[in-house]
């Protein structure tokens, strides 16, 4: 819930378990990475998200963050 937390600051409209499964497609574990690679995959996600509706929540589910990606789509 970290990583989530960190991604809803750093960008607020889009969904942060979707941000995080879709860093895991390249990263795998995040616990090393600096901010900054989070701010920039927030916008390469949102990039991914534009082309092809529906990607972060796929993602999310793909990873078992199904239910994340639903309590933060709550909250908007």
């Amino acid at each position: 819930m970290f990583y989530q937390k960190l991604l809803h600051e750093l960008a607020p409209d889009l969904n942060p378990a979707g941000v995080e499964a879709s860093m895991r497609l390249q990263y795998g574990t995040l616990n090393h990475l600096p901010r900054e690679v989070f701010a920039e995959e927030a916008r390469l996600a949102a990039d991914c998200e534009r082309q092809s509706p529906g990607f972060l929540r796929r993602t999310a589910e793909s990873f078992g963050m199904g239910d994340e990606f639903t309590v933060w789509e709550a909250k908007a």
